[in-house]
Order: C-alpha cells, then structure tokens, then sequence
C-alpha cells in the first residue's frame, strides 16, 4: 500500500525571520513545546490567546496528516508565587494547585483539548539540577554565593533570536550584580531565602531560575532537539532567549527547528 507523502507546510520563524518548509527531527512526527503560565494569579483572557492558537495549529497539522505532541508547561515556583503566597497567607505549593485548576478550567471553556502533556517545573527538580551540572562542566555556568549563573560572555550566539547584542540585553544586574562576572549574566539557580521554598542541590538549598526550568523539561519530554517551540511575543527577551541560549549550549544542536510566537491582546477602542 503506498503512503500518502505529507502536504508541504511552511513555518515562519522568529529566529530566521522568514518562512520555510516544516521538516522535523522526527518523519511524520511534530514535537511542540509551548510556554504555559505562572500560576499566581487567576487567569485572564491573555493568558488563552496562546493555548488556542497553537491548539488550532495542532488540529491543522493532525488534519494535514502530521502526528503531533503538544507540551504546554506549568511554572509553579517563582518569585511572583512565593510573594503571592504571603500576600494571601497561604503556601507557594496551595496556591500554584489552585491556579493551575483555574487555568485548567478556562482552557476546558474555550474547547482547548489538544494538549499531550502539561509538566509542573518542581516535578523536574532534579532534572533541572542535571542541567545546570551540566552546564558548570562546559564552563557555561558557575556557581556565586549559593546562586548559580549562566555566563553570557561564553555563548558566541548568546542575542541571536531578539538580533541584540549582550550591551543591549544588559540592566544593571540586580541585587545580586556583586556576585555575577558580568551584569547580563541571569541566575539559573537561586540559593534560599529564610521561609522560601528549597530543595537540596550542589550548591546549598535553593530553586530553580524561570529560564532553566522550560529548558529542562523540553529535553525530558521532547528530547535535546524538537521542531516547534511556541509562545507569546512577549516571552521572546529575556525567557525565550536565555532559554535557548542554555539548551545550546549544552547540547552543541538546535533547540527548535522554528520558533512561532503569537501576538497579544490588544484594547479595542471606539473611533
């Protein structure tokens, strides 16, 4: 019996700035990584412009006889859930559960059912502490006063998805600028706080950083290299491009063959 060839599908990328036929790592198979919420806060309509427009894309590819896994993660630690969580007296972990059930239940509403797989980042600390080994034995990463940091001055295409170079992508490196080697440097690790939630790792009690967290848990589900890496444009600098400056550096591959980002919401405003 022969095999109907699958329909050729251009994909316009942020990182090359241009369309091209979609060709993934797998035959037959797209692997689709897209960056979930930060569940501190209840959901509002911006939060679900993504999730139903790569739903869509998903459903259109399917239909086009491609077989798809979606990943749509769920950063439940951060900065904004701990300071939430003693705003409202409560625990980082209750708060993110009852978050994450509310997001849930708008996704439910607007018919989103698409999604493979939805990883929370405190199931994969310790893959997310394999990572950062990995990346202090490359000499990407060093570890600073029970924090950790990725040094930017090592990775050659460090700006290369926002086309900044690390002058631009500088601030003034934050509370912590003493410890780093260069002010653009981000943490991947952070060491505890007294009555912060911690975990146990190399370099004393801590968390994990934003970045390095959709890193980790891309390559656990999705492995090393995959074909479609999605999100908002809002997440382009810094997330999107500390989180692909980490995977490659580790890796010495691409991270995603495209990075589709979708527009936000915008006031409609009467003329």
């Amino acid at each position: 019996m022969a095999i109907t060839p699958l329909p050729t599908i251009e994909v316009y990328s942020t990182l090359t700035k241009r369309k091209s036929p979609l060709s993934t790592v797998r035959p037959g198979h797209v692997g689709m990584y897209l960056c979930g919420p930060t569940v501190y806060k209840p959901s509002h309509i911006g939060h679900m412009v993504g999730p139903v427009i790569f739903d869509t894309v998903k459903r259109y590819l399917e239909y086009s006889g491609w077989k798809v896994t979606w990943v749509v993660n769920v950063t439940d630690v951060d900065d904004k859930i701990i300071a939430e969580s003693a705003v409202r007296g409560t625990t980082m972990a209750k708060l993110a559960e009852e978050m994450t059930a509310d997001y849930l239940e708008n996704l439910a509403c607007l018919g989103v059912t698409g999604i493979d797989q939805m990883p929370k980042a405190t199931e994969h600390i310790g893959t997310i502490i394999s990572f950062i080994e990995g990346l202090i034995a490359k000499g990407f990463a060093y570890e600073s006063g029970g924090d950790v940091y990725f040094d930017v001055t090592k990775d050659a295409d460090y700006g290369k998805l926002t086309n900044r170079s690390v002058e631009q992508m500088q601030g003034e490196g934050g509370s912590t600028a003493d410890r780093k080697r260069s002010s653009a440097d981000f943490a991947v690790w952070k060491g505890a706080k007294p009555g912060e939630p911690a975990w146990e790792s190399p370099w004393g009690r801590g968390r994990p950083g934003w970045h390095i967290e959709c890193s980790a848990m891309s390559k656990a589900i999705l492995g090393e290299q995959f074909d479609i890496h999605g999100g908002g444009l809002d997440l382009v600098f810094p997330h999107h491009e500390k989180e692909l400056a980490q995977s490659e550096s580790l890796h010495d591959r691409l991270i995603a063959n495209y990075w589709m980002h979708n527009s936000l919401m915008h006031e409609a405003r009467a003329v």
